[in-house]
């Protein structure tokens, strides 16, 4: 497999060991330095990783980078940590629009690394997959 970026610079030291134990179980190598042009990734091999609830001041971090990750046809996983507290940032935007979310007791959460789709709410409930607008020709 290949490398797993994680976007998240505001990670506690307990969340980081969780997201790096399960990127490397899932056959990824977890870097945190992402490249400034995600084009010269390999689409097939390198992924995304979101550790949700995001943090305040991740979140312009996360916007920039999902959007040029999926721009260069590279998945972007978010994985709901914790539940979501009152008044934290919980889901980016563009995760909304263009991650898929699972949660960490998730049974397919591996699946979901190595590309099958699952969009869950923290604790596990399904949640619908964003819809795509479309003009109409």
């Amino acid at each position: 497999m290949g490398n797993a970026y994680i976007f998240n610079d505001h990670l506690s030291g307990a969340d980081r060991d969780t997201i790096e134990a399960i990127v490397t179980a899932a056959g990824f190598h977890p870097l945190y330095v992402v490249p400034a042009d995600p084009s010269s990734l390999d689409p097939e091999d390198d992924i995304g990783v979101v550790g949700l609830p995001a943090a305040a001041e991740d979140l312009a971090t996360i916007d920039d980078h999902t959007k040029a990750f999926v721009g260069a046809s590279i998945r972007v996983i978010a994985i709901w940590l914790h539940k979501e507290e009152a008044g934290g940032a919980g889901l980016p935007d563009s995760i909304g629009k263009y991650g898929v979310t699972v949660d960490i007791a998730s049974p397919k959460l591996s699946n979901t690394l190595k590309g099958e789709d699952v969009w869950e709410e923290a604790g596990g409930a399904p949640r619908p997959a964003s819809k795509t607008k479309r003009n109409k020709c």
